[in-house]
């Protein structure tokens, strides 16, 4: 039996990690998202080929399959997209690697599930599409799954804006390749929106819910990423303590932490530093005298300079934070990106290589355009840049509103 893994798409929602990475290639813990699914798939007997549909850096996930996991015991074969086809049409362009049923994920589905569950489940109904199905929070976002009392999947929507229920498509299925016929071929075909409802209307698509006891993440935004994290730090500490330290990790006595925290290898910590719940501190990253980390996940060779705050921040590789600079309120800041001491960054995305030193702050303001004063909007941001930004924190307090264009473009800068 064939698993294909849906490894092309170019995540935007989660830039600007995403940027100068693949969306599998994502990591968590030091380790990338591709590599938990791999490694998963090879405790399943009935899988013994792995196909990679691949299109967005689809380079860098090669290099990666052939320097880190060359002793695969499965076959791994590539299969490129010609253009973006979204998922129905990737699974359209591997058709003639697949037979029968074959088992597919999302490159972007952070979960420990255990695949052959849903393969048996899949071999004892009589549907040519079976879902693993989970409950959310925030079901809006996904593929809303109605089931009746045998399994089968009676209604389905995407992104409800009123959800009827909280149990989603967790974007793992066992297709049967029959399915493949109603997609065209190099087309763009979103298989969740287009073709599972097309089946779900002929009675031939059922559900499996997940277990409580396995965990699932999309990793689609950085909030999600923040949430993967502190699942995986939550089982690390459960086998090996609240602080869990890599190979030649320097960490002086008078260091403050409070877990559960993991500090990868190589990693060497200043004297004074606070390091607090949910961090992740990534390998040859250096942080000075006296810095402040809470909830942040550092993704390696990061240099923090004395007396620097982060708090719920995600850092990209190799970024520079200088002194007594704050970053923090879900702040994201892409790989090589350099911040220039004493300045501020709240809830902004800093695009890599950027260097942020023009401007004591860079702040992303969340404002309802209808309470924005029209005698004092201009009619372009004076600033010329897709996001307000001000010299002064007391700008926020109505001095210089946001004009529309920043409010309707918070995005990167």
């Amino acid at each position: 039996m064939k698993a294909v893994i849906l490894a092309g798409g170019f995540g935007t929602r989660l830039r600007p990690i995403s940027s100068t990475r693949p969306k599998p290639m994502v990591p968590v813990l030091g380790k990338p998202n591709l590599q938990y699914i791999l490694e998963a798939l090879e405790k399943v007997k009935e899988i013994d080929e792995v196909i990679l549909s691949v299109h967005y850096m689809r380079g860098e996930i090669r290099e990666f399959i052939q320097e880190k996991m060359r002793d695969y015991p499965k076959d791994i074969r590539f299969v490129n997209d010609p253009m973006p086809l979204e998922t129905g049409g990737a699974l359209k362009n591997v058709e003639e690697y697949v037979s029968d049923d074959f088992l597919v994920i999302y490159g972007d589905v952070f979960t420990n599930f255990d695949y052959s569950e849903l393969i048996e489940a899949h071999k004892k109904n009589d549907g040519l599409v079976t879902v693993a199905l989970t409950k959310v929070y925030d079901p809006e976002r996904f593929g809303v799954v109605i089931t009746d009392e045998e399994g089968k999947i009676v209604e389905f929507e995407e992104k409800p804006r009123k959800p009827k229920t909280n149990l989603v498509d967790a974007g793992i299925y066992m297709v049967n390749k029959d399915v493949l016929k109603e997609i065209p071929k190099n087309k763009e075909v979103y298989f969740e929106r287009e073709i599972l409802p097309k089946f779900v209307s002929q009675g031939l698509v059922y559900g499996y819910k997940m277990p409580k006891h396995y965990y699932w993440v999309d990793l689609g935004t950085p909030e999600d990423f923040f949430y993967a994290h502190q699942i995986a730090l939550d089982e690390m500490a459960r086998e090996n303590g609240y602080m869990i330290l890599g190979e030649n990790v320097e960490i002086p006595e008078d260091v403050e932490v409070q877990g559960p925290v993991y500090i990868d290898d190589n990693a060497k910590i200043g004297h004074g530093v606070k390091i607090k719940a949910y961090t992740y501190i990534g390998p040859n990253t250096m942080i000075e005298d006296k810095a402040y980390i809470k909830r942040a996940i550092l993704l390696g060779n990061d240099i923090i300079k004395e007396r620097a705050e982060l708090k719920d921040t995600i850092l990209g590789e190799g970024v520079v934070v200088g002194k007594n600079v704050i970053i923090k309120e879900n702040a994201v800041i892409g790989d090589y990106a350099k911040i220039y001491d004493n300045l501020v960054i709240y809830g902004a995305k800093v695009l890599p290589w950027k260097k942020v030193e023009e401007y004591e702050a860079y702040i992303r303001i969340k404002l309802d355009p209808a309470k924005v004063r029209p005698e004092l909007t201009p009619d372009r941001c004076p600033l010329g840049l897709p996001e307000c930004i001000y010299k002064k924190f007391k700008a926020i307090a109505g001095e210089k509103p946001p004009c529309d264009e920043c409010i309707e473009n918070q995005w990167l800068f």
